[in-house]
């Protein structure tokens, strides 16, 4: 979706906020029709019916609704969230995982995923970018001024981890469109504009890095690996079978930091390829979580012009701008070492078995460290 001359096409076109980034510009609904009362009123209690061992009776006894009145994107996306909440309870929320979920929730939920074009689990999409409401609506959207729509089990650490989520994404935000910024003063062999727009890109980094140890500011690791992490996990094999849809068990990742636009823009537009059977494939994989628009985004900036091809080209004449690159991949590099450390303290330290994986089931020490790696790899000599 570039326009001439290969340029890329505005940000509105891939659903891109120019304050807000992959963060839906327009607030997203605190409620659907009242044709949709009983999933409105089944996730309000969530919490409730996973501690009493309600759930799965009352899921499988919901009505089987259709999706004709949910009348605008930002109510489909509300529903993506209520379904996909209400999927990961009923699997997840007893002692032992479901194998079957239920029509009322299987078959709007598949209905619901090939209209978004998205798979039919929680996903950074759904439990991050969609579930917030602003506290105050005169004031601007921020982490000052936000609350959860969903929870599973509820209380501070758990709405913390996904509005602090936001918040990495709401820092990172002004870093898109300098990327596009980048992309186009290759195309306009513009150097000095190119190395403005590098600079930008390592303060939004630095400011992003701030944001992503903001989470350890009110979610407890305790907290988040034995109460809100189960909730989050995929389905492995032998996968889960999708009453009354006709296809096979379905096994997809969880919700997963990889399935964020944001830091493979940061990755696509600074020219950095992960191309090691650690990080490729995961990462390919995870695109296929991320609303569709986003995903063109991506796709654009990495098949346009590259700019650290560019730079190196100019690494004679042009010193500050093999600064100016260098610097910014530095700050990503620093940014995915920070990461190391949270999921050391948030998971690592508390695993028993030894079988590291994210619950987006990757390896996950071994990805971020390579990913990592590679990045570094990078820097222009």
């Amino acid at each position: 979706m570039t326009s001439g001359a290969g340029r890329m096409a505005g940000l509105g076109d891939y659903a891109i906020d120019p304050v807000r980034g992959f963060v839906p510009a327009d607030d997203p609904p605190n409620t659907l029709p009242p044709y949709y009362r009983p999933w409105e009123r089944t996730v309000r209690d969530l919490s409730a019916l996973i501690m009493t061992g309600r759930l799965r009776g009352t899921v499988a006894s919901l009505p089987v609704l259709t999706l004709e009145k949910l009348s605008s994107h930002g109510e489909r996306e509300r529903a993506m969230l209520l379904l996909t909440c209400l999927a990961n309870a009923y699997v997840w929320g007893s002692t032992t995982p479901a194998r079957t979920l239920p029509a009322p929730v299987a078959r709007p939920l598949d209905e619901l995923a090939r209209l978004l074009e998205r798979p039919p689990i929680i996903a950074h999409a759904s439990i991050v970018l969609n579930n917030w409401r602003r506290l105050d609506r005169t004031e601007p959207l921020s982490t000052s001024n936000i609350d959860t729509q969903v929870t599973f089990l509820g209380g501070v650490d758990e709405k913390w981890f996904y509005l602090a989520t936001v918040g990495v994404e709401l820092a990172g935000a002004p870093g898109l469109p300098l990327l596009v910024r980048a992309h186009d003063a290759v195309i306009a062999n513009a150097p000095d504009l190119l190395t403005e727009a590098l600079l930008g890109v390592q303060e939004v980094l630095g400011r992003t890095t701030d944001a992503l140890l903001g989470i350890e500011r009110w979610c407890d690791p305790h907290v988040f690996f034995h109460r809100i992490r189960p909730f989050l996990t995929g389905w492995a094999e032998p996968g889960l079978i999708f009453e009354g849809v006709d296809r096979g068990p379905v096994v997809l990742a969880g919700g997963s930091a990889a399935q964020s636009s944001l830091i493979q823009s940061f990755d696509a537009g600074l020219g950095i390829r992960h191309d090691d059977e650690v990080t490729a494939g995961f990462l390919t994989g995870m695109r296929a979580y991320m609303p569709a628009p986003h995903r063109r985004f991506l796709t654009d900036l990495e098949t346009g012009p590259s700019v650290r091809a560019y730079v190196a080209d100019r690494r004679r004449d042009r010193p500050r701008l093999v600064e100016a690159y260098n610097g910014a991949v530095d700050a990503l590099a620093r940014l995915r070492a920070q990461h190391i450390g949270i999921t050391g303290r948030y998971i690592q330290r508390f695993e028993r078995d030894g079988a590291a994986k994210g619950t987006g089931g990757s390896d996950y020490t071994g990805f971020l460290r390579r990913a990592r790696e590679e990045t570094i790899g990078h820097l222009l000599p």
